[in-house]
């Protein structure tokens, strides 16, 4: 009889310390997105317009893309210490192993990092995480199914020959040069 509890209780401490309690990006972006110190945003693929003018590939692209989780905290004078508190529970999510570092862009003041989850040949969600100190900080989560980077980083190409047209997404630039207000919802 001695022999099960000591059994029952070696289980019970296996199981408890076999639960993942770390922090979630999914998680963060639920428990912040009603912040008043954060703006947040989920921007359907639907905003992106003139799409007609994409080929068949770029549509397909497109199409594996669901939507963009978007969360960041302007910049103020008030709120730098938080910035900071900030940057470092996100970079603490990030140290997750499911977390793949794919790039890593600037340093100093202003730095950007892209991480995605998944197969490099079928990503579920590519994590955009960037912050200038004059600006301030910003992740953005893009969710879709089985992504290609390859296709992806053809799509970014497009836009910038104007193939995709981003009007639909314009106030999410200006909730960093308007001292943090929050763009118009778009339905």
């Amino acid at each position: 009889m001695k022999w099960i509890k000591t059994l029952s209780v070696v289980c019970l401490g296996i199981m408890m310390t076999a639960c993942n309690n770390e922090q979630s990006l999914q998680q963060y972006y639920v428990e912040n997105q009603s912040n008043k110190d954060f703006v947040a945003i989920d921007v359907p693929t639907s905003l992106f317009t003139n799409s007609e003018s994409l080929n068949a590939d770029q549509k397909r692209t497109l199409e594996t893309i669901k939507k963009i989780n978007v969360l960041a905290i302007p910049q103020k004078t008030e709120n730098k210490l938080r910035i900071e508190e900030e940057k470092a529970n996100v970079n603490n999510i990030l140290k997750d192993e499911k977390y793949q570092l794919l790039m890593r862009l600037g340093g100093g003041e202003s730095r950007i990092e892209i991480y995605f989850t998944g197969e490099e040949e079928a990503i579920d969600e590519l994590i955009l995480y960037g912050f200038d100190e004059n600006r301030g900080m910003g992740i953005a989560r893009v969710l879709g199914d089985n992504m290609n980077p390859g296709d992806i980083i053809n799509l970014m190409k497009s836009l910038e020959k104007g193939d995709l047209d981003l009007n639909g997404l314009s106030g999410i630039a200006q909730m960093f040069t308007d001292g943090g207000s929050t763009p118009q919802e778009a339905e």
